[in-house]
């Protein structure tokens, strides 16, 4: 039996609510989980929408060249989080359009819905990187942005999340991406009208 088998399945069940729900592409995103000492993430290259529990690597909270080759590239970014926020056991990147193009738009994401503002409190913020992709300076930033909001936005690339759970953190992202459409939808009908 594959070690950590009931938190690969509930990475799978959420991985693949991600992709249906339409917050991310097929095989863009990552999402991971800690168990004690040990993160499950999913491998590099794998969809969203058709993983198996193969498909996650099982790592520890500290570098391990050995365990990490076949791990998602934004390891070192879940692995910083994990660090700084031990109270996080969930970790969810996606690529979601709306929110990419508010990314794009916005210095700090401000929604403009009750039930985001209840939920994200007042901005998310976006970071501005020079790299976006299994970057150093985004592993060294996100984690203090993520203190202050459960989910901040990598400018250009997407938001990362952060949980108790899982699905906590889907959540949050989730929230996110409904919260940029209505500001889409608000600026196309304050054009209109």
């Amino acid at each position: 039996m594959a070690p950590f088998l009931k938190e690969r399945l509930e990475l799978i069940e959420i991985a693949k609510l991600t992709f249906q729900l339409g917050l991310t592409d097929s095989h863009g995103g990552n999402l991971s989980c800690r168990v004690g000492d040990y993160i499950v993430i999913k491998r590099s290259g794998k969809s969203f929408g058709r993983l198996k529990p193969e498909d996650f690597v099982i790592t520890t909270l500290e570098e391990n060249p050995f365990l990490d080759r076949f791990a998602s590239l934004e390891l070192k970014v879940h692995r910083a989080i994990y660090r700084e926020m031990p109270e996080v056991n969930g970790v969810l990147h996606a690529h979601s359009p709306y929110t990419v193009a508010c990314s794009l738009k916005f210095k700090e994401i401000e929604p403009l819905d009750s039930e985001s503002r209840l939920l994200l409190g007042g901005k998310v913020p976006v970071l501005k990187a020079e790299k976006v992709v299994s970057s150093d300076e985004v592993a060294r930033e996100l984690p203090k942005l993520l203190k202050k909001c459960p989910v901040a936005v990598v400018y250009s690339h997407g938001p990362f999340s952060v949980g108790r759970t899982i699905e906590e953190a889907l959540k949050y992202l989730s929230a996110l991406e409904n919260s940029c459409k209505i500001l889409s939808f608000h600026a196309q009908l304050s054009k209109e009208g």
